[in-house]
């Protein structure tokens, strides 16, 4: 198998930046892992409203929190050995079949995040998986590119 599955977090990120990162991956499928869609220091992580944003611009946005967001009673290893989350690991699957696909989530970095874990269990079922971190924007904006060479 060849298929890629894309991950990022939101963090901080403005909707501008949420975007970027989506159009960069070239994913045209998102899916939400967040068990709890709420977003209280950032409104435009809300769920609905950040779906309802992203379906404008053409995305195609499910949503599987609740078969596959973290912050389980028990740990999230304990859920992954469930029906629910072997339910969802299989929607998930059908769904990147269909075209470039981006799981999304509040932490920003995966090695702090589910989405680690996610990406081991699809990766054990044949999947590669890309966890995406700043953008090209983000980087620039911290001061974290450098011209390499200039010419003219």
């Amino acid at each position: 198998m060849n298929e890629v599955v894309h991950t990022t977090g939101l963090g901080t990120r403005s909707l501008e930046t949420i975007l970027e990162a989506l159009n960069a991956a070239r994913t045209r499928v998102v899916v939400d892992v967040r068990r709890y869609g709420s977003a209280a220091r950032h409104p435009h992580h809300e769920a609905a409203s950040l779906h309802a944003v992203l379906r404008t611009h053409g995305f195609e946005v499910h949503d599987l929190g609740d078969l596959l967001g973290g912050d389980r009673k028990g740990g999230f290893p304990r859920h992954m050995k469930s029906t629910a989350f072997r339910l969802g690991l299989e929607r998930l699957e059908a769904l990147a079949r269909t075209g470039p696909t981006m799981l999304i989530c509040a932490e920003s970095d995966p090695r702090r995040c589910h989405r680690l874990q996610l990406g081991a269990a699809l990766e054990e079922r044949g999947w590669r998986v890309a966890h995406h971190r700043a953008t090209l924007s983000e980087r620039t904006a911290r001061g974290e590119m450098r011209i390499v060479r200039k010419t003219g």
